[in-house]
């Protein structure tokens, strides 16, 4: 074996990798539901439990506020291989970049990809989730944007109060309650609702906008 197919081994991720393109929140009684992935094909699921919310989404804006930092230095290499400005090509652009990166070093570096069935790592700029049984189908790598965690924060937020209150008709078995979630929406179709996809001049606005706030905010200290 060369020296760069040996490199290229170690790099390689023996779990699925879904670039979150997409994504929905929907809730299931006791159950937060995320559903991501590209439109070209079906989404992958990840079940919250109602239980664990309020800590994890507290988990999951620290580690969007964290790989924000890194973010904006970053956004050079994530268009460097774009044929164009295209917001399609820089889409397919920076979800190949993502994909060269070697996320098993950062998952190595907090125990590894079987270290826990949920967790968190912010990585690349991006905030990577792993999810495994019961909280997905398989044990997968979900990488989120860190501007579209922001984004959808308030979304998390209400439909984590959905979830709360759904608690007294949620099977009291938290297992049984995440595959019923999963189930019932991997069969709903993709999207729910259909997208109204933004304008490139759109984005553009969004993205300065967003990056002057980043400017103005105050930089992200993470706990020891």
């Amino acid at each position: 074996m060369t020296k760069r197919k040996a490199t290229q081994s170690r790099s390689r991720l023996s779990i699925p990798v879904v670039v979150a393109d997409a994504t929905e929140v929907s809730v299931s009684p006791g159950v937060l539901v995320i559903r991501t992935g590209t439109l070209s094909s079906p989404p992958t699921v990840v079940a919250l439990p109602a239980e664990a919310l309020e800590g994890l989404l507290s988990q999951v804006q620290a580690a969007a506020h964290a790989a924000e930092e890194n973010y904006w230095c970053l956004l050079p290499a994530f268009r460097a291989q774009a044929r164009s400005e295209d917001k399609f090509e820089l889409g397919r652009a920076k979800e190949k970049w993502l994909r060269a990166q070697p996320w098993n070093k950062a998952l190595d570096s907090v125990g590894g990809v079987d270290h826990h069935p949920l967790f968190l790592v912010d990585y690349a700029g991006h905030v990577g989730l792993v999810a495994a049984a019961p909280f997905s189908r398989v044990r997968t790598l979900v990488i989120f944007d860190p501007l579209q965690l922001n984004r959808m924060a308030p979304l998390l937020l209400q439909a984590a109060s959905g979830a709360v209150q759904g608690m007294p008709w949620a099977h009291p078995d938290v297992s049984v309650r995440l595959a019923r979630a999963r189930q019932q929406w991997t069969a709903m179709p993709w999207p729910a609702t259909p997208f109204t996809l933004p304008t490139q001049q759109q984005a553009e606005a969004v993205v300065s906008t967003l990056h002057s706030d980043f400017v103005r905010r105050t930089p992200f200290a993470k706990e020891p």
